[in-house]
């Protein structure tokens, strides 16, 4: 395999990558090692883009709406992890204030 062959191959992993039902620090991960491997030459913002709009839609929406001043993908990264968090609390709550009545 030529080695252009297998950059562009992580290109297209990068391109093709979204969260799904990955975890958001899997998700990281992988986006940080295509990122890196790849060695994709793009302007910041255009990374931050990338790895906010692949989010799940529930993530993506409170990072779009939350006017968040992402000035780097380390700060993406964070603000997503926060906001992944703040999620399974709010769904732990919820589990722990539902009580069975047995019937």
């Amino acid at each position: 395999m030529s080695s252009q062959y297998y950059v562009n191959h992580l290109i297209e992993q990068l391109h093709s990558l979204r969260q799904s039902h990955m975890s958001v620090q899997d998700y990281i991960i992988i986006f940080k090692d295509l990122t890196h491997r790849s060695d994709v030459k793009e302007h910041h913002s255009e990374t931050i883009t990338r790895f906010v709009w692949r989010l799940q839609p529930r993530i993506k929406r409170v990072m779009i709406t939350g006017s968040y001043d992402l000035d780097t993908i380390e700060e993406a990264f964070d603000v997503a992890l926060k906001i992944d968090l703040a999620f399974k609390m709010l769904v732990n709550v919820k589990a722990r204030s539902f009580k069975y009545d047995g019937y």
